[in-house]
């Protein structure tokens, strides 16, 4: 299949997934469901990268569906709008989870993968 139409077909599907998640309710000010979906995307995508899947899969998958799962736009919103109405420590929180919570979700898909030798 053409990798365009796999990348529609992903990116709709993920899209989806990602507007049903984003209705759970925030957490002390958190926005819970743009927070679960960008770490669990970016679990997912270092896993199935770093597990090397290629071709079809990758388009259909990585690119497709978690490139409409996964949302820096939204987080950068939220995060303005924090900023904008002066809730600093939920920024901060919110921040600090969200980047760190992401690198420690493609250090987990990296060493699931058996990067690092499975330490």
């Amino acid at each position: 299949m053409e990798p365009i139409i796999l990348v529609g077909i992903g990116g709709a599907t993920g899209s989806v997934l990602r507007f049903v998640l984003s209705r759970i309710q925030p957490l002390r000010g958190i926005p819970a469901g743009t927070l679960l979906v960008n770490i669990t995307g970016s679990f997912a995508l270092s896993l199935l990268t770093f597990s090397q899947v290629s071709g079809d899969l990758y388009y259909l998958i990585c690119t497709g569906g978690l490139g409409g799962f996964t949302t820096f736009s939204t987080f950068s919103y939220e995060t303005f709008r924090m900023m904008e109405d002066h809730d600093y420590r939920t920024l901060l929180t919110y921040t600090a989870v969200s980047i760190g919570g992401g690198l420690l979700a493609v250090t987990a898909g990296y060493l699931a993968c058996g990067g690092w030798a499975a330490l």
